[in-house]
């Protein structure tokens, strides 16, 4: 079948997650700058990072040869970021000046349950498949406890712990199980261009053709998602709103990289493959030094 492609897909897995970690220190220096257009310019570019940051765990969750080792290192970066949120609570030094996490939310938690739902639905027992119910249940029952705290008139939410709370509530969640639709989608379109076109389905596995239609659902997956987090922003009563839902909506933007994907891993050494889970408090705990200098 003709393999020629309508658009360069020169981004692997590992340029992914490079502009994904850029734009994330991005987004960290300009939530510690003083408010300025600098620190607003620089919100909206860190609002890219997680749709790559979702892309990715979906990609690791389907491909991953062993699902535990990949679930266990999400859960061990899960629980270190836990256990900082409460350090930098209840440690007086840290709530004292500034530095209290409370109210952050953990992001690995986010990934850790977006994959956990993969891995549900991919098994064979609908029961089991039931099961991924339970995380995308998690991130909007952590969604809702953010939201009702958020406007200082229910006090503390005590039936869901701060510390085991999502940082997007359900939005990365479903960010991640819409990536993986994608891919049904993306089945079920070719399918279709297969039995209208006359060629095998099987001439289109891995080539250019697939993965410009399964990059272009995913974009569409993603676009979706986002609109529908950011209507929800607009229809809940604004002060159970606890983020920027317009800057948001940027994170569509991210999409362009998206249709970039090439599908391979590209370069995967051990230290970066780990330093990429530990760049997340490394550098956070940079930042926090150099703004605490300034």
């Amino acid at each position: 079948m003709n393999n020629v492609r309508k658009f360069p897909l020169i981004l692997s897995n590992f340029w992914l997650k490079v502009i994904a970690l850029l734009t994330m220190t991005i987004d960290h220096i300009g939530y510690l700058l003083p408010y300025s257009d600098l620190a607003l310019v620089f919100r909206y570019i860190g609002r890219l990072a997680l749709p790559l940051f979702c892309f990715m765990i979906a990609e690791g969750a389907i491909h991953t040869k062993s699902f535990n080792k990949y679930a266990l290192r999400l859960g061990i970066m899960a629980s270190a970021i836990s256990i900082a949120i409460i350090g930098t609570t209840y440690i007086p030094y840290f709530a004292n000046n500034g530095y209290s996490m409370r109210d952050e939310g953990n992001i690995f938690l986010d990934l850790l349950l977006g994959a956990l739902t993969i891995y549900f639905l991919r098994q064979n027992k609908w029961y089991l498949k039931l099961l991924a119910i339970l995380p995308v249940g998690f991130g909007i029952a952590s969604f809702i406890a953010t939201a009702l705290e958020s406007c200082r008139c229910h006090g503390y939410i005590l039936w869901f712990p701060f510390f085991l709370r999502t940082q997007y509530g359900w939005y990365g969640i479903v960010m991640i199980l819409g990536f993986y639709v994608a891919h049904y989608l993306s089945n079920i379109f070719i399918n279709y261009h297969s039995s209208i076109s006359g060629i095998s389905s099987d001439l289109y596995k891995g080539s250019s053709f697939e993965r410009h239609v399964l990059n272009i659902i995913s974009v569409m997956s993603l676009a979706v998602v986002s609109l529908l987090f950011y209507l929800l922003g607009q229809i809940m009563p604004v002060k159970y709103v606890y983020w920027d839902v317009g800057m948001q909506l940027f994170a569509i933007v991210s999409g362009a990289f998206i249709l970039l994907y090439n599908g391979l891993r590209g370069y995967n050494k051990k230290w970066f493959q780990y330093g990429s889970y530990l760049y997340y408090p490394i550098h956070m705990i940079i930042l926090y030094l150099i703004f605490s200098l300034i």
